[in-house]
């Protein structure tokens, strides 16, 4: 079955926070320590309600993704597939959703960034062809070239 991107609404961004916690928690706490204040204000600061998705599955909301156009590229920020929804290729879908919003957009690559601990997700990246471009203590920075079909 297909999925679907639905925009979020303003009164959905403590559901969306909760999301982004559960999610997010392990990788953040163990790298700059959680305060829910501290990324209550980050959420609302500095990312915009447009960059977010429900992913549906049918009528079934099984994740969450941000992501925004930037110059050349798509930008991915956040991508959650919920654990029970896990390992049926629902990230794959899309991810390969986001890449054709990005050719339709004349994007030339898309990219994102991911804990070095997050493992799962790396090798899911990977396995979609994106690479690791550079890394810092934390994080690895990957990216895929966009080839128009």
């Amino acid at each position: 079955m297909k999925v679907a991107l639905m925009n979020i609404k303003d009164s959905e961004m403590e559901v969306v926070f909760s999301v982004t916690k559960v999610a997010l928690f392990p990788y953040v706490d163990a790298v700059f320590g959680w305060d829910d204040n501290f990324q209550r204000a980050r959420l609302a600061n500095d990312y915009d309600l447009n960059w977010y998705f429900w992913i549906y599955q049918g009528r079934e909301r099984v994740g969450l993704v941000c992501y925004k156009h930037v110059t050349t590229r798509l930008h991915l920020h956040l991508l959650i597939i919920f654990p029970e929804f896990q390992g049926r290729g629902i990230g794959a879908q899309v991810m390969d959703l986001l890449k054709q919003e990005a050719i339709d957009a004349s994007r030339q690559m898309m990219t994102l960034s991911s804990f070095i601990a997050n493992s799962e997700a790396i090798r899911f990246y990977t396995d979609l062809g994106y690479v690791i471009e550079e890394s810092d203590k934390d994080f690895y920075h990957l990216t895929l070239a966009i080839e128009d079909a």
